[in-house]
This record gives C-alpha cells, sequence and structure tokens, in this order.
C-alpha cells in the first residue's frame, strides 16, 4: 500500500509540475469567408509540439510558458501565418487564426488525395467511404461513383468498368492480388468483400489503359494500400444493419505496426424491403490484419490475413409484384414452399518482404494463399397466379384481379459446390536514377480448383410440364417429367501461370513544357491452353506551361485476359482445352484541368476512349451469375465518353458528379438464324453487332456534401445514381435475342449525421466514459429516398398457349438507418 501511495503522490505532483510548466493555446482556424480549415499544421518552433485542426478547425496545442514562443499555422493551398505568444504558467490563451489561399498553381492542392496527374488513375480520399450513404458499406461503393464504373445492384460490391463485366477488373492490396467467390448469383448472397474501408490509407483506381505493372485483366484496376499506425487507436462502427470495430497500435520505436478489423453484418433488415417476404436470416462476418515490422532500417516483413464467412439463409413466404402499362396492368401472386442455405467460406493470407538497400532501389517478395468452399443448396416450390389488374377507377372492382392469363407452378432445385485453392509467389521491384523510374516484377502461380454442379428447375402450367422449347407436353406423371433449365456436371482445373513484366517512366521538361512517358512490357504464360501472350503499353502526358493549369495524356496498349476458371466451360459443363486468351486493344485520350472558381478549387477530368475486342467469349447475366458460352467466338468494340467535375462547391468539403457515355457491341460468329417467307422459301438472317448484355449507354453519379454554415458538427451527404437500362432477353434463347431493355436504374440515397464529441470537447476537460474518444458521431440515412422500384433481373413464366411473361424482380425499398461511429 505504501508503494501505491507513494506512486500515485509521486505521479500526482508530476503532472502538477508539468500544468505549471506550460500553457495552452486554443483557437479556431478559418479562411477570409469565416469557414473552417481541417488539417491545418500547427508547429511550435524549437520544441516537438504540434498538432493539426480538426473538421471544425478549432486545435488547441500546449506551449512553455514563461517564454516567447512562435506558432507556424500551414496548410497546402494556404499562405502560412506565424504568431509569437507568451504565456503564463497554467495560462489557457484563445487564438482565431484566418487563412488567405494562396495565388499559386492548383497542382499544390490535392483534391480528393489526388497524386501524380500524368497517370490514367484517380486517387481517392479514402475518409470519403465513410461519408457516401451505401448499404453495402464497402470500399467498393466509392468506386462506383466514378467516371466509367456503372453498377445496376445496391446490394452488391461488384461493379462494370467502360463494357466490361465482373470478371474483368483488378483489385490489389498491398500489391497482392485479390480474389472473390465463384458461386455467388446475386446481392443477397454476396456479404463483404475483402477490402474494409477502416484499415484503406491510399485508395487508386484506373477505368483503362493502365500500366504494364498491372495485372492481365481487360476494364480495370483498383490499387489499396492499407494503414501503418503510428499510435495506439481505434474506431468503431454499429448500426441497424452491421458493426465493426478496428484497432491499432505500434511500439514506441515504430518498428511494430498493426491494425486489425472485425465486422459483423445481419442484412434481413434490408432484404425485408424486398418484394419476396419470408425469413432472411444471412450472417456475414470477417476479420482481417496487417502487420508489418521492420527488422533493421533497411528489411520490413509484413503480413495481412483475412478471414470472412458469409452465411445466407432464407425461407420464403410469398411475393406479390405489380407491373405492365396503365392500360394493361398485370399481377403475380406466389406462394412459396421451401428454403435456401449458402454458404461461402474465403481466406487469404499474404507474407510480405521489403528490402530497401539504399534510396533509389526497393525490393518486394511476397507469398499468398486463397482458398475459397462454396455451397449454394434450396429446394423451392412456388405456386403461381398471373392476373389481370382492373384500372378503370370508376369500376367497383378497380385494383382488384378481375382475369387470370396463368396458373402454374415452379421447382427451383441446387446442389452446387466448389473449392478453389490459388497460391502464388512474387517479386517486385523498382529503380529510381535521375528522371528515370523503372519498375520490374514476375509471378508464379498455382490453380487448384474443382467445382460440383447440379441445378435445374421444372416449370408447369396447369399441369403441364413446359420444356425450354416452349412445345406443349402432356400432362406429366411419375415416369416423365420434362424440365425447364438443366444444368449438371463437375470440372476441375490444376493449372501453373507464369508472368512477368517491366516499365520505365521518364520525366523531362522541354522548354517549360513538363513531358512524361510511361512504356512496359507484360507476359504471361499459361501451361492449361500453352498460350503465351505479349501485352506492349504505352502512355504519354503533356502538361505546357500556360496560365491556366492543364494536363493533355494519350495512352493504350494491348491487354489480354487469359481464362481462369469460369471461362473455360459453356453452360452445360463441357471444357474448353482451346480456349484463348481475350484481348482488348486500348486507346485512352483525356485531359486534366485545376481552376479555381468561388476562390476554390476544382478539377474538370475528361476521357475518351475505343476499345477493340477480339477472341471474345460470350456470355450471359442473371442479376450477378456470368454463364460463359466456352469458346472464343465473338469479336466487338466499346467506345466513350467519361467526364468528372470534382470540387469544393461548398466550402471545405469536395464534392463531385460524374457523366459517362458509352456504346458496348459484340459480333458473335455463325449465331445466324432463318425466317420463312410467304412463298415458304427460307432467307438466312446474320444478326452482326448486338449489345454487350454490359451495355449501359449513360450513367450520371453525384455525391454531394453540405453542412450548416458556422456550425459543421450537422452534416448532410448526397449520393444519387442514374443508369440506362441494361439488355435482356428471354432465358435459354440466342443472345442476339436480347433485345428488351430494363428500365432505367434511379436511386437516391442520404445521410445526415452530428458530432457529438470533437476537438471542442477538449476545452471542457470531460470526465467519464467520453474522454476515452476523440470523434463520436450519430448519423441517420434514407436509402432508396423516394422508393424506387429498380429491376435487376426478370423471372419468366409460361402459360399453356405459350406465352412468355417477364416479370421483374426489384431490388430494395425505402428504408431507414441509424449509426453511430467513433474513434478513440
Amino acid at each position: 500500500m505504501r508503494q501505491i501511495a507513494a506512486f500515485l503522490i509521486f505521479t500526482f505532483f508530476s503532472f502538477a509540475s508539468v500544468a505549471q510548466s506550460t500553457g495552452s493555446i486554443t483557437g479556431r482556424i478559418t479562411d477570409i469567408d469565416n469557414y473552417p480549415i481541417e488539417m491545418v499544421n500547427i508547429a511550435v518552433e524549437n520544441n516537438q509540439t504540434g498538432t493539426t485542426s480538426e473538421f471544425t478547425g478549432k486545435y488547441k496545442v500546449q506551449i512553455p510558458a514563461n517564454e516567447p514562443v512562435t506558432i507556424h499555422y500551414s496548410s497546402i493551398g494556404f499562405q502560412k501565418k506565424t504568431i509569437t505568444v507568451t504565456l503564463k504558467p497554467g495560462e489557457r490563451k484563445r487564438v482565431d487564426v484566418q487563412l488567405e489561399m494562396t495565388a499559386e498553381k492548383l497542382e499544390e492542392v490535392e483534391i480528393a488525395a489526388e497524386r501524380e496527374r500524368h497517370s490514367t488513375t484517380y486517387f481517392l480520399d479514402p475518409r470519403t467511404i465513410s461519408q457516401l450513404p451505401q448499404v453495402s458499406g464497402s470500399v467498393e461503393a466509392i468506386i462506383k461513383t466514378m467516371p466509367g464504373v456503372s453498377s445496376n445492384n445496391e446490394l452488391s460490391n461488384q461493379y462494370s468498368v467502360r463494357g466490361g463485366n465482373y470478371d474483368e477488373n483488378l483489385i490489389y492490396v498491398n500489391g497482392v492480388e485479390i480474389y472473390r467467390p465463384f458461386l455467388v448469383r446475386s446481392g443477397q448472397q454476396e456479404g463483404f468483400s475483402f477490402l474494409n474501408p477502416e484499415m484503406v490509407a491510399n485508395l487508386a483506381f484506373s477505368a483503362g489503359g493502365f500500366e504494364a505493372e498491372y495485372g492481365d485483366k481487360m476494364s480495370s484496376v483498383l490499387n489499396i494500400e492499407y494503414k501503418k499506425p503510428t499510435s495506439w487507436g481505434g474506431s468503431f462502427k454499429a448500426g441497424l444493419m452491421e458493426g465493426a470495430l478496428t484497432v491499432h497500435g505500434s511500439n514506441k520505436n515504430h518498428r511494430l505496426t498493426h491494425i486489425t478489423s472485425v465486422r459483423y453484418k445481419k442484412s434481413g433488415y434490408i432484404l425485408n424491403t424486398l418484394e419476396t417476404k419470408g425469413d432472411y436470416n444471412p450472417t456475414f462476418s470477417d476479420l482481417q490484419t496487417f502487420i508489418t515490422y521492420d527488422l533493421t532500417e533497411k528489411l520490413e516483413i509484413g503480413f495481412i490475413g483475412n478471414y470472412n464467412n458469409n452465411t445466407f439463409q432464407f425461407k420464403p413466404v410469398d411475393r406479390e409484384t405489380e407491373f405492365g402499362l396503365v392500360n394493361n396492368a398485370l399481377r403475380l401472386k406466389v406462394y412459396f414452399e421451401g428454403q435456401e442455405i449458402d454458404e461461402f467460406i474465403t481466406s487469404q493470407g499474404a507474407f510480405l518482404l521489403n528490402f530497401k538497400p539504399t534510396k533509389k532501389l526497393r525490393l518486394n517478395i511476397s507469398a499468398s494463399a486463397f482458398t475459397s468452399s462454396e455451397s449454394e443448396t434450396f429446394d423451392i416450390l412456388g405456386e403461381y397466379w398471373l392476373n389481370q389488374v382492373d384500372t378503370n377507377m370508376g369500376s367497383s372492382t378497380f385494383g382488384d384481379s378481375v382475369g387470370s392469363l396463368a396458373v402454374g407452378s415452379y421447382l427451383d432445385h441446387a446442389r452446387n459446390y466448389l473449392d478453389a485453392l490459388v497460391y502464388n509467389i512474387a517479386h517486385k521491384g523498382e529503380y529510381k536514377t535521375g528522371n528515370h523510374h523503372i519498375k520490374w516484377g514476375a509471378k508464379w502461380q498455382v490453380e487448384d480448383i474443382k467445382d460440383e454442379i447440379n441445378e435445374w428447375m421444372m416449370l408447369d402450367s396447369a399441369g403441364y410440364s413446359l420444356p425450354p422449347s416452349g412445345e406443349v407436353m402432356d400432362v406429366f406423371t411419375d415416369s416423365t417429367t420434362t424440365l425447364f433449365e438443366s444444368r449438371k456436371f463437375s470440372n476441375s482445373i490444376y493449372s501453373n501461370r507464369l508472368s512477368a513484366y517491366i516499365q520505365n517512366t521518364w520525366k523531362t521538361t522541354i522548354d517549360s513544357t513538363k513531358l512524361f512517358i510511361n512504356g512496359g512490357l507484360r507476359v504471361q504464360y499459361w501451361d492449361f491452353n500453352n498460350q503465351f501472350i505479349v501485352s506492349p503499353r504505352l502512355l504519354l502526358a503533356i502538361q505546357p506551361d500556360w496560365k491556366k493549369d492543364w494536363l493533355f495524356r494519350i495512352s493504350g496498349g494491348s491487354y489480354y485476359q487469359p481464362p481462369f476458371y469460369k471461362e473455360v466451360f459453356d453452360k452445360q459443363g463441357n471444357k474448353n482445352k482451346d480456349i484463348k486468351a481475350q484481348e482488348s486493344y486500348h486507346i485512352v485520350a483525356g485531359a486534366d484541368y485545376n481552376f479555381m472558381a468561388w476562390r476554390r478549387p476544382f478539377k474538370f477530368i475528361s476521357e475518351i476512349y475505343y476499345k477493340k475486342l477480339e477472341n471474345i467469349i460470350p456470355y450471359s447475366v442473371n442479376n450477378l451469375q456470368i454463364l460463359y458460352e466456352g469458346e472464343n467466338s465473338a469479336s466487338g468494340y466499346t467506345t466513350g465518353l467519361d467526364m468528372k467535375l470534382t470540387g469544393q462547391f461548398v466550402k471545405g468539403v469536395d464534392s463531385w458528379i460524374s457523366v459517362s457515355l458509352m456504346k458496348a457491341q459484340e459480333d458473335i460468329k455463325n449465331d445466324m438464324y432463318f425466317i420463312t417467307n410467304a412463298d415458304g422459301s427460307q432467307t438466312k438472317v446474320e444478326p452482326g453487332y448486338i449489345d454487350r448484355p454490359t451495355d449501359q449507354r449513360v450513367t450520371v453519379n453525384l455525391f454531394f456534401q453540405d453542412y450548416i454554415p458556422g456550425n459543421p458538427t450537422w452534416k448532410v451527404h448526397l449520393n444519387l445514381v442514374y443508369g440506362s437500362g441494361l439488355s435482356f432477353g428471354p432465358p435459354n434463347s440466342p443472345r442476339y435475342m436480347a433485345t428488351g431493355r430494363m428500365p432505367d436504374y434511379r436511386r437516391v440515397d442520404i445521410g445526415m449525421s452530428k458530432s457529438l464529441i470533437s476537438s471542442e470537447r477538449t476545452y471542457d476537460n470531460p470526465k467519464g466514459p467520453t474522454k476515452w474518444f476523440k470523434d463520436l458521431w450519430i448519423g441517420l440515412e434514407v436509402f432508396n429516398m423516394f422508393d424506387i422500384n429498380n429491376t435487376i433481373s426478370y423471372t419468366w413464366i409460361r402459360d399453356v398457349y405459350n406465352n412468355e411473361y417477364a416479370i421483374p424482380n426489384y431490388l430494395t425499398g425505402r428504408l431507414f438507418n441509424l449509426k453511430i461511429t467513433g474513434t478513440f
């Protein structure tokens, strides 16, 4: 007890002594229009003391007492300011500071963490992810707001880029390629992606024309770097749909750093807004960590690990869908029996070795492995009635069913299983010398994947079993049943891939004009089909010495995408050993303009592109499920224009609008058909170029932020999405019959938040539990604010007369979400 008392007394007098030898400066930093400025550096001269301003502009810093102290205030894009003060021991003084914006070129002003303007890569501020009102809570949601990117499914993390499908996008975390489950067919099943928004430090995205260092996919690359913390702390998030806890830290000399996060989500709350009612019990969870340790000043080891368990359980009860036109309104009523149980267990880990023998040379070796165990099982019986609805407002039966168009049932069955193991060893290096930045790399990868697919659907109307052709069969008996759809097979692939690349970026200045040239070469060999591919790529960027800050660039090259697994098989599971890599030849021309408006920084980016497609493997899409034809039987093209305007429409916060125009078509070989003329003769018809499944002609994304002037503790975030309709056609039909267009995708999500604890509370010296928090926010989100019925796919039914009806499957309706987030 004496030792404890002595320690407490010593601690008390130590703190008292410190308090009596220092004073504190508090205040608020604003611009000349009195808007708060965040992240201003406050440095005390000849002292290690310093801090940064919070989002409210508030700050607090301790300084030595009884002596003149000089304090510097600095922030990118603002003129530096310096003051000198002298405080008495224990004195507290308020100093409010106004900073004026500089007249320097905006290349020094960082908009949304933009860097390396000469590249086709956009750099985004990861802090925006938490501000974006979204259903999925994923990193990918912010990518969906970028130009050239489209997605018509708020439940999914997947996205399409410039006419490509979901399988054509690369994702890296700290140089390690990330994989996702194979069997997922809907956003309801998907759960968490690998990417954890609380762990992201840097985020870069390219929609095409990217450098040779990025792998063999045709559409896009998303490159993520995880945080390396310098202090202990963490964050948490809790809401009606999900929760997350993240902790991070480092030891005293910062040689050991770690960040670990756990997430948990039960999305039944939002799935209950779907038209199919029942018992939704989806449970998604994951655990992820990133650890680094400096063995020496030049040698670092690291580990990234992720375990993800996504389980989807569902017992449907009934469904009612109304569709059609005002003068021809229809209503589908379905009663269900059965259940669906899906499980996707994935894990991925990587060991990293980083060596910097000199300031100019960096070497990296990584060894990573990905495993996935997936099962999709369901038996669902649906009994349906398709009725005509009375739309005569003067009728006594207005809104009621007045005529039956079809009565029947369907039985949907699946027992699908897949196991995958992918592991690789890779080396990367980079060397800087003069105006040159050289990068190279090589990788050996092994893929061991096997599946067992057994799924079918039986569809009948009034006791008639309907085959895919639509031919009406006799009433079925126990010995005769015709299946509407059927896929049954088992397959496996064990293969090796070798890949390598080298590239050089050269920077120079010619007559005050900055010139950037990046040239590279990428090669790959796959022993499954013994194909060797070579992909040259080139980028040229010019920044003239004009009064206005413009930059122009043009990039292009060949982008091969060898099959991974699903592309090798057709819809019936037949393996094609002669399958080849799909080819995409990019040409991208862009302009980048930084400017000032209303004394605030803005950036305008535009790119026009053309992609020539060869050896394409045709496919069809149903929700998220992609079914390939299993052969290189098509060629095509994609062309379009992307534009994005980013800036401070409201002082101090970035907002942006993206607009994209695109056309994507393909010509499938031997897809001809014959029509019978009046005289009985036949005429051959070749459809030629048809719209690709991802041909979304127009997309518009708006992300807007605002706050109450003078009181930024109240914030509003708005996300508006518009996408023109995608093509679709009847099931089990040739691709050229996909001539229909889904309704346009339209959605508005809005979030409102209030700061409960911020830097301002520091001045009150709070006690109790709140003293452990740096920031604490409470927010209310309204998803699909206007309750728009967006179509994701169609359910097809037939009557006994072979008439087909496409019943739209709608996405989620309006939903309110309450959440609380904080850092500590």
